[in-house]
């Protein structure tokens, strides 16, 4: 089955797919109230299941900032494989 619409199609432009979907301070806001908001989670879990605050707040730090982690971790690792020209 062939589309009319391929003809009109316009062709894929690489370097628009490339750009970033989020400005940087917009995506650290974002990682910011997720990272707040697993750690309370997690810590909360912890307090309520063991009764335990200092594991809770280690664990909770632990998760929340593993997300952290990531985020900086795959902004490093794509720096190294798309250097600006």
């Amino acid at each position: 089955m062939t589309s009319k619409n391929n003809k009109t199609a316009k062709p894929v432009n690489v370097a628009e797919l490339r750009k970033p979907w989020l400005k940087m301070k917009s995506a650290q806001l974002v990682i910011l109230i997720a990272s707040v908001a697993l750690a309370v989670v997690v810590a909360y879990q912890i307090i309520r299941g063991s009764g335990n605050w200092a594991n809770g707040i280690l664990w909770g730090l632990l998760f929340g900032g593993s997300i952290w982690l990531v985020f900086y971790g795959m902004n490093w690792f794509h720096s190294m494989f798309n250097k600006k020209k």
